[in-house]
C-alpha cells in the first residue's frame, strides 16, 4: 500500500468557548473575540470548506462516506449567553451550522441547582430552542462541568445522563452529542457516554480527527484569546497539529492519575430529588 494513502485525511474541528470582549477574568485566556471569529469564520468561508455539526459529521462516518477534504466542524463549550447573542448571528449571516455543548446545571433557569457560580453569563435555558432555530446543533456536557473520569462511575453515569434528559426535554428531540468537561474521559467513560446513547463525544487532544477517530472521543484544537487568523488558516490547510493517533497519551494517563491522587477531597456532585449539591467524598 503506498504509505502517503494510509494517512488519514485531517478533519478540523475548532474548540471554542466564550465570544466576547469584556470575559470574566478566570476564562479571560479562553475566550476569543466577536472580531476574532468573525475573521476565523470569514476564512472558512474563503476555503469553501464543507462545514458541518458534529452529528452531520457522524451521520457521514456512519455511512461510510468519507468526509471532503477541507472538512471543519465548529463547536462551543459550557453554553455561554454570548454563543447564541454574539456568535449565532455571525454564523447565520455566513450559512454556517455548528454545535454547542452546553453544561446544563450552568444555565439560569435549568431544573436542578449548581452550587458553584458559573463561569459567566450562561444562556437562559428557555432560550436553548433557539440556538436550534439558528441552525446550531444543541449537545450536552454534563451537569456541573466535573472532571468525570476522576468521580466515581455511578456519579459520572448520572452527570452524563441527567444532563442529556434535561436537554431532551426542553429541546424535544433525542440529543445526540456530548463533550467531555476539560476534555478528560477515560476508557470506561467513552463506554459509558455510548451505553447512555450518545452516538458520538467530543474530547480536546489539540489534534485533527479525520475518518477512523474514536467516535467518543473525538479530536479538537482549542481556539482561545491567543489563536491568530495565521493558526487558523493553517489548521484549514491540514497544518500546524498532529493527526490524532489510536491510542491514549501516556502522559494524559499520567495526568489522570495524578488529579485523582491531589484532588481526593475534591467535592463531588451529590442527587438527591433532581437537585444537585456537594458533599466532599475521599476517593
Amino acid at each position: 500500500m503506498n504509505a502517503a494513502r494510509s494517512i488519514p485525511t485531517p478533519i478540523t474541528i475548532l474548540n471554542y468557548h466564550t465570544i466576547t470582549d469584556t470575559p470574566e477574568p478566570a476564562m479571560a485566556p479562553y475566550a476569543v473575540s466577536p472580531n476574532q471569529l468573525a475573521r476565523h469564520l470569514d476564512l472558512i468561508v474563503a476555503h469553501r470548506s464543507t462545514v458541518l455539526t458534529v452529528s452531520g459529521l457522524v451521520d457521514l462516518l456512519d455511512r461510510d462516506v468519507e468526509p471532503p477534504p477541507g472538512t471543519v466542524v465548529i463547536t462551543f463549550d459550557d453554553g455561554y449567553e454570548d454563543n447564541l447573542t454574539v456568535a449565532a448571528p455571525l454564523l447565520v449571516d455566513r450559512g454556517l451550522p455548528a454545535t454547542v455543548f452546553a453544561a446544563t446545571g450552568f444555565l439560569p433557569g435549568c431544573p436542578g441547582v449548581w452550587v458553584t457560580r458559573p463561569p459567566g453569563p450562561m444562556l437562559p435555558w428557555d432560550l436553548l430552542p433557539e440556538l436550534e432555530a439558528a441552525g446550531i446543533e444543541v449537545g450536552a456536557h454534563s451537569h456541573s462541568h466535573p472532571e468525570l473520569d476522576v468521580l466515581s462511575r455511578a456519579d459520572a453515569a448520572r452527570e452524563i445522563r441527567h444532563s442529556k434528559a434535561l436537554l431532551e426535554n426542553v429541546l424535544g428531540h433525542a440529543v445526540h452529542s456530548f463533550a467531555y468537561p476539560h476534555g478528560f474521559a477515560s476508557r470506561w467513560l467513552r463506554q459509558d457516554v455510548r451505553h447512555a446513547g450518545f452516538r458520538s463525544a467530543c474530547g480536546v487532544r489539540n489534534a485533527f480527527s479525520h475518518a477512523r477517530d474514536d467516535r467518543w472521543m473525538l479530536s479538537r484544537l482549542t481556539v482561545n484569546a491567543m489563536t491568530t487568523c495565521d493558526q487558523i488558516e493553517s489548521y484549514l490547510q491540514g497544518r500546524s497539529a498532529p493527526i490524532a493517533g489510536a491510542r491514549e497519551l501516556a502522559r494524559t494517563a499520567a495526568w489522570r492519575a495524578a488529579r485523582r491522587a491531589q484532588d481526593q477531597f475534591r467535592p463531588v456532585p451529590r442527587w438527591t430529588g433532581g437537585v444537585v449539591a456537594c458533599r466532599a467524598t475521599p476517593r
